[in-house]
């Protein structure tokens, strides 16, 4: 029995052994910048028992000590699967005297009967002169000034802890994005942040960008080296023209400063770290404000462009050639690639004029990173083809400025041929009384044009004086015939309404708004700040276009102030509006803006119940 357990504790050990083997991994790391003097450990980590190691190349460095060899093991179950974690660390202790850049080869460790090796690491010595570097012999894993600042207990300088405000680049195209990163940089231990406060990107649509994964580094500034991290990164797309200001970005460093005890006992003390204080200094931080130069796209701008900037890429789909008649099917088009995508509008399609066309669904798949946002948007156009035939979608264009090439670039899809076949569904319906397999022009109401006929020699009789011919006739004659011009007059004017789009979208505009403020009301009852903002603008944007009969792709603030002034809308509604737009576009993509959701309703449903009052007054 002793010997089954044993060899089943040999297998499992084996078996873990050989688990853990198939991922073997073997890394360098350690300070890439350091000062002149200051001692630094540099780490080659193996997560296997190596039968060899070869040492790497280190020239220009002084090794002070190494490679010294330590291990540690573990053990973990999860799910019942045992793991065993070995892990084997050879650490050099090393020195530059000289300011230069040293590169250390790879190391080498073989682990059954292969070999494994690390990176290539290379270490920035730099000159701070006497005001910095750690004082020899004394191994260090903060930034080299660190200690001294702080231990001479004088405060802060501007040098020992700052922020910056780091552009990518200062130049664009209106639409470009540049990205803008807060870096903060400190030689001194710090014990966190408060009070945070971004600036607002007056001018620029901006889009925040995650930075979790960003970790503390060593880095090299202005000749000395410093601990440091990038704290917020942002995407702004700037939205007008001219030299536009990013405002500073404030925030409070709690900082530590290391200063010897008063009440100091014995020499001890300094050996086991008893005999220092440490108290925690506030200090306010503010970036330098950035001058971006945004320039206006060149002139000869397509008839379709719109405003779209970056790369992409254009595709279309019809789902089916040959539909039948009365049926709905979705026409669809893909606008892929990097660029201000979350504000590309869909594109205007022409259909055939007996397609009945519904509102467009757009859906998004965008993806935030350092180098813009890249994805797609999906536009699908439902339509039901009311009469059969062949019919024709033509080409979509699609246009964009290249930033990178300084050029226009214009995309079409493909024309697609559809054939409306027979409502399969109606014929033979006779209780309908529609007749199918015709055109909706051609379609006539039956059973209600024949009448009954009586058959024989009709017999007439005469009852007092005839009332034909008479006064009363020719004067309810004439009522009927005022009542038949007047009638036909009005329905001429509502046929030519109807024909008229500008007219019918004028109609639909209070309606369709009252649709998208009820759902946005429902997300703010769910506290849903993001589908709020989103139909919001829906509803803003949506009613403007319908109103002013303006495709939502070429509405801008400046248009949209243009025209509220021609209808009689005061300046002052007028700048309402705006600004009420301006809110929820920073609210819906700045997860910094503090809004009121019931407010900013409120807001949008009294404007909008006010532009439909007075121009229906001044219709």
């Amino acid at each position: 029995m002793k010997r089954l357990l044993l060899t089943i504790l040999v297998f499992l050990s084996a078996a873990t052994t050989i688990a853990a083997d198939k991922n073997i991994t073997f890394e360098v790391s350690g300070p890439r910048v350091v000062s002149v003097g200051e001692v630094f450990r540099l780490e080659f980590v193996l997560n296997a028992e190596p039968k060899e190691f070869v040492p790497p190349q280190i020239e220009g460095l002084d090794i002070l000590a190494g490679p010294a060899r330590s291990s540690s093991r573990s053990i973990s179950v999860v799910n019942g699967e045992m793991t065993k974690n070995t892990t084997y660390t050879y650490t050099y202790v090393l020195q530059g005297n000289a300011a230069g850049e040293y590169a250390v080869s790879e190391a080498q460790a073989k682990v059954g009967g292969k070999v494994y090796s690390t990176e290539a690491f290379k270490v920035e010595v730099v000159d701070e002169g006497t005001a910095g570097g750690a004082a020899a012999g004394q191994p260090s894993s903060t930034a080299a000034g660190q200690g001294n600042a702080a231990a001479s207990g004088a405060g802060i300088s501007a040098d020992d802890i700052f922020v910056l405000a780091i552009p990518d680049k200062t130049s664009v195209y209106k639409g470009e994005p540049v990205r803008m990163t807060f870096k903060l940089y400190t030689r001194i231990p710090m014990s966190g942040v408060e009070n945070q406060r971004f600036p607002s990107f007056n001018g620029f649509w901006s889009q925040d960008l995650s930075v979790d994964g960003y970790q503390w580094q060593r880095e090299s500034y202005n000749g000395k080296v410093y601990d440091s991290r990038i704290f917020s990164q942002y995407l702004l797309y700037p939205q007008q023209t001219g030299t536009l200001t990013v405002e500073p970005m404030d925030l409070t460093v709690v900082a530590q400063i290391v200063s010897q005890s008063a009440q100091r006992q014995s020499l001890l003390d300094d050996f086991f770290g008893m005999g220092t204080d440490i108290r925690e200094v506030r200090r306010k931080l503010s970036t330098q404000p950035v001058k971006i130069t945004v320039k206006s796209l060149p002139a000869g701008a397509p008839a379709g462009f719109s405003g779209a900037v970056g790369q992409f890429a254009m595709e279309a789909d019809m789902p089916a050639s040959s539909i039948s008649a009365n049926s709905s099917a979705a026409y669809t088009i893909k606008i892929s690639g990097r660029g201000n995508l979350p504000l590309i509008q869909s594109p205007k399609i022409k259909f055939p004029t007996s397609f009945e066309q519904y509102n467009v669904k757009t859906t998004e798949s965008l993806k935030s990173s350092a180098t813009g946002i890249s994805g797609y948007r999906q536009f699908e156009y439902p339509f039901i083809a009311r009469a059969e035939g062949q019919y024709t979608v033509p080409e979509v264009e699609f246009s964009y400025f290249n930033p990178q090439s300084a050029q226009y670039v214009t995309l079409l899809s493909k024309q697609f041929r559809v054939d409306v076949t027979p409502d399969s569904s109606a014929v033979g319906n006779v209780a309908t009384g529609i007749v199918s397999g015709l055109s909706k022009e051609d379609i006539k109401i039956l059973g209600q044009d024949i009448r009954f006929i009586r058959l024989g020699q009709p017999a007439f009789t005469q009852k007092g004086r005839f009332f034909m011919w008479s006064g009363g006739y020719f004067a309810i004659l004439a009522a009927m015939l005022a009542a038949a011009a007047a009638g036909y007059v009005l329905l001429e004017r509502y046929l030519k309404n109807m024909r008229n789009d500008t007219f019918v979208r004028g109609k639909r505009a209070n309606r369709m708004a009252l649709v998208r403020l009820r759902q946005a009301e429902t997300y703010m009852k769910r506290d849903d700040e993001r589908g709020f903002y989103d139909e919001m603008l829906k509803a803003m944007w949506g009613y403007m276009s319908d109103k002013l009969n303006i495709p939502v792709s070429l509405l801008s603030k400046e248009n949209i102030r243009e025209q509220l002034l021609r209808r009689d809308i005061s300046p002052q509604v007028s700048e309402r509006f705006i600004s009420l737009i301006a809110l929820c576009e920073q609210a819906q993509y700045s997860p910094q803006a503090s809004l009121q959701m019931h407010e900013v309703y409120k807001e949008g449903v009294e404007l909008i119940s006010k532009f439909e009052s007075v121009i229906k007054k001044r219709k």
